[in-house]
Parts: C-alpha cells; sequence; structure tokens
C-alpha cells in the first residue's frame, strides 16, 4: 500500500497471486482520471460525509443536556389535559341523568378496570398511564426521556466512528479483492468451480463470506444497543434467545431470497447485452413486487403473531373510518410487539383492494380508541394523498437510474484495477464492478437523494399530519402522539 496518488490497496489479485505488476501497470501515466483518483476521492467523500453527519449528531446532542422542560410543549400538553377532563366531566354528568342504578353499574366496572391498568402499570413502569393527566406525568420523565436520548445519540456516534474506520481499512488494506480471491479458493477447493465459468456461483460464495463477516463486525453493536441501552431504559422485552433465533431467522432469509435474487440479477446482466438495465428495471419492479406481497403474509409471521382485532367498539370505528375515506380495508390484526419492545405503532399494508391494518398491543395498551383512530387517520393520510405510491414510484425511478449510470461505467476497467483487481489475465467479476460503482461513483449521487428524500418525507408526515387534524382528530392526534 502506497501513500501518494494513485492510492492502491495492500492487497491486490497480482500481490496475492505472487506476480510482479507490469510497467504498465506501474504507470501512472496509463490510469485515467477516475483510477488515479478513485480511492483517494473515496475515501475524502466518506470523510466529508461522516463529517457532516458527526456535527449533525453533536448538534442533537447538545439538546439532549437541557433539563428544562419546554415551554411550548408544557402549553400544548395542558391543553390536552384540560380538555379531557371536560370530556370526562361531561360523561360523568351523563352517568348522573341516567339514574343511579348505572352509575353504580359503571363505578363497578370502573373499579375493575382500574385494578387491571395498576396490574399493567406494575409490569411497564416506564409506561405513561393513559387514564390520567399527562402532563406531570411528561415533566416527571422528562429527565429519563434526555438520558435515553443522550444515550442513543452517544451510541450512535461511537458505533458510526466504528464504521468509518472499518470501511477505510477495509479499503486500503483490499478487503474487496481478498475476499473474492478467497471465494475463488473455496470455490475451487471444495466444489471444483472456477471464476471464469462459475462466476455466479463464486459470487454466490462472495456474498456469503461478506454477510458472515458483517453479522461478526455489527453484533457487538446491535447486543450493547439491545440489552443495555434499551434495557437500561425499560424498552427492551427480548431475550438473548429470541435475539440470537431472530438473528438466525434473517440469515436463513437471506439464503433463501438474497441468493436467488443476486443470481438473477448477475445474469441477467451478463445475458442483456448493452441494454442490460432495461431488464435489471423490470425484473426489480418484479421483485419488489413480489417481496411486497410475501413479506406481510409469509415473513412477518415467522418473527411475530398476528391475531385479529377483537370485536368491539374499536374495531367497529376503524371500519367506520376506512369507509369515510374509502379505504378498502379487509382485515385488522393485533401484533404481539410487546414480546421485544414496548415502543408502539401501527402500519398498514396490501394491494388494491386487499388492505390491512396492524396495531401494535403496545399501542393498544398505551393510549385510547380515539386517540388510536388519530393515529391511524395519519397513516391513511400517506394512502390517501398517495405518498406510498409516489415513494415506490421514486424508488423505481432511482433503480431505474442507477442501473442506467452503471451500465455507462461497466466496462471501467481503470476503476477496477484501482481497488486492486489489477490482474489483467482474470475477468472482472460482475459483482465486483457493481459493488464498486455504488461505493464509489454512485456514492456522491446516492448521500444527495437521501437527504432530497429526507425532506420530502417529513414534507409527506407534516402533511399526513393535517389530513388527520382536517379529519377533527387534532387534540386526539396530539395526545396520542405523546404518549
Amino acid at each position: 500500500m502506497t501513500f501518494s496518488l494513485p492510492l492502491t490497496p495492500q492487497y491486490t489479485q497480482l500481490s496475492g497471486a505472487g506476480k510482479t505488476p507490469s510497467a504498465t501497470n506501474n504507470n501512472d501515466d496509463d490510469f485515467s482520471a477516475l483510477g488515479y483518483y478513485a480511492v483517494f476521492a473515496t475515501i475524502a467523500f466518506t470523510l466529508v460525509v461522516f463529517l457532516f453527519e458527526a456535527y449533525l449528531d453533536f448538534r442533537q446532542k447538545s439538546s439532549y443536556h437541557k433539563t428544562e422542560f419546554p415551554s411550548e410543549l408544557s402549553k400544548t400538553v395542558g391543553n390536552i389535559d384540560a380538555e379531557r377532563e371536560k370530556e370526562l366531566k361531561e360523561k360523568a354528568r351523563d352517568v348522573d341523568d341516567d339514574g343511579k342504578k348505572r352509575e353504580e353499574g359503571n363505578d363497578g366496572d370502573k373499579a375493575a378496570g382500574d385494578g387491571k391498568t395498576k396490574d399493567d402499570n406494575n409490569k411497564n413502569k416506564e409506561s405513561l398511564d393513559k387514564n390520567k393527566p399527562l402532563l406531570p406525568q411528561l415533566q416527571s420523565k422528562f429527565s429519563k426521556a434526555q438520558s435515553y436520548g443522550l444515550d442513543k445519540i452517544t451510541f450512535s456516534i461511537i458505533s458510526s466512528t466504528y464504521n468509518l474506520f472499518e470501511e477505510i481499512i477495509f479499503l486500503l488494506c483490499g478487503y474487496i479483492p481478498y475476499c473474492w480471491d478467497l471465494s475463488c479458493h473455496v470455490g475451487k477447493a471444495y466444489f471444483g468451480w472456477n471464476e471464469n465459468d462459475n462466476e455466479i456461483k463464486i459470487s454466490l460464495i462472495f456474498m456469503a463470506v461478506n454477510v458472515i463477516i458483517g453479522t461478526i463486525t455489527s453484533l457487538p453493536f446491535e447486543l450493547y444497543s439491545t440489552f443495555r441501552i434499551e434495557k437500561k431504559h425499560g424498552f427492551n422485552k427480548q431475550t438473548p434467545q429470541l435475539f440470537f433465533t431472530d438473528k438466525i431467522k434473517g440469515l436463513l432469509l437471506t439464503c433463501v431470497f438474497g441468493g436467488p435474487f443476486v443470481a438473477l440479477l448477475l445474469k441477467i446482466i451478463k445475458m442483456g447485452g448493452e441494454s442490460f438495465y432495461i431488464y435489471v428495471w423490470a425484473f426489480t419492479f418484479v421483485f419488489s413486487v413480489f417481496m411486497m406481497t410475501i413479506v406481510p403474509v409469509v415473513i412477518m409471521p415467522l418473527f411475530n403473531k398476528y391475531e385479529p382485532l377483537p370485536e368491539g367498539s374499536l374495531k367497529e370505528q376503524i371500519y367506520e373510518l376506512a369507509g369515510r375515506l374509502e379505504f378498502p380495508l379487509t382485515k385488522l390484526f393485533v401484533m404481539d410487539g410487546s414480546k421485544r419492545s414496548s415502543h408502539s405503532n401501527a402500519f398498514m399494508f396490501g394491494f388494491f383492494k386487499n388492505k390491512r391494518i396492524v396495531l401494535f398491543d403496545t399501542l393498544m395498551e398505551q393510549v385510547h380508541d380515539d386517540e388510536i383512530l388519530a393515529i391511524l387517520g395519519h397513516e391513511l393520510g400517506h394512502w390517501k394523498m398517495g405518498h406510498t405510491v409516489t415513494n415506490f414510484v421514486i424508488s423505481q425511478l432511482y433503480t431505474g437510474a442507477s442501473f442506467y449510470c452503471f451500465s455507462l461505467c461497466f466496462n471501467s476497467h481503470e476503476l477496477y484495477r484501482a481497488f486492486g483487481f489489477n490482474d489483467e489475465s482474470r475477468p472482472v467479476p460482475t459483482i465486483i464492478a457493481l459493488l464498486l460503482f455504488f461505493q464509489t461513483i454512485w456514492a456522491p449521487i446516492d448521500k444527495a437523494l437521501s437527504y432530497v428524500m429526507t425532506v420530502f418525507s417529513r414534507k409527506c408526515e407534516f402533511e399526513a399530519d393535517k389530513f388527520s387534524v382536517d379529519l377533527g382528530m387534532s387534540q386526539k392526534l396530539q395526545s396520542g402522539l405523546c404518549k
């Protein structure tokens, strides 16, 4: 490895084979501008992105050191509590008008309900009591929320710093060409494969090696995040056994779906000629629709239990809301999210006239029914305003544009040589060409587009909030989100 331009990795195909670079390979004049600056530019861009994101993280981190409860939030939540108290008084007046017998019956139900809430509170001491005023609870837990945010952002800074050093060290040491040569050795030694006749099979070994190494290097950070940070702040409900079971399931699913996808993708690129990007685009579109279809009904049930929402007023009100918005709701499910975390959520999925909504069981424990409706009003707003379809179209356009640009650079051997694939007697693997393209040439475009999409996503969230507010659910949406 040299530290003068052009930067070259420590390990290359020639050095790994014990070959001496030819005079042509050693001549700086033989490099194009792309090949000459490729490694240096990749490292420089990686550093710039890291420093910018670190600046944002440290700016956010400073806000977690504040100890005073935000006055604007205090005012908003105070109004929510006042409105809630007014509603309770009106309900109490209605009970009085209905007579003493009904009042006693409701008191008995209320006592039984309070007993259940007390048991739930003993199990989830960190949760807010949905039947009590919000402001005192939020104020008492403000310091804990700040501590959680501080721990999360500090961990994020540490893990991203590690990722930076890992990426640069791997790049300078020649991890990619070494990993490819290792895959070729494994393929030849155990299966009799070679990179000329069995490139796709060798590519699958290469991907498997990368997945294994990536899993090993990321595992300590995942364990610390789950069993230290999340557990410390009362959110983690996962056991180590469940954690590793999920990890194994994820790796098996990667093999089952990721392996065939990569193999078909490489086959299409090799057989598609100069216009292969059109066929790749069509293939990725079909695969995306296929995965969107089977993930909710096949893959997600492998990790969580989905049960139909019990009959009752909540179910009736959700169907009524869906009917008002002409949302073709066919099924309602409750997911056991509490098995892993006390965080709550709700989402929808499905195509055309077969839509389904899933509620986390934690959401149903933490908020009232009318607040669930307001939160679903937000989610349905995304559908009604076309955000879901728009995001899907954008992702497909992005895929098409990226593979079109890849087709223009596919034969850029100077790029591959700069990253250690400098043995001209060997073919440049398609998987390597893809990897280096997205890691170098496409990386700045991808990062710029990701920032644009972040802005667009925020815009969509505000629009969905407004949609729920326009449905007359402003107060309930605020209180539901506060909880």
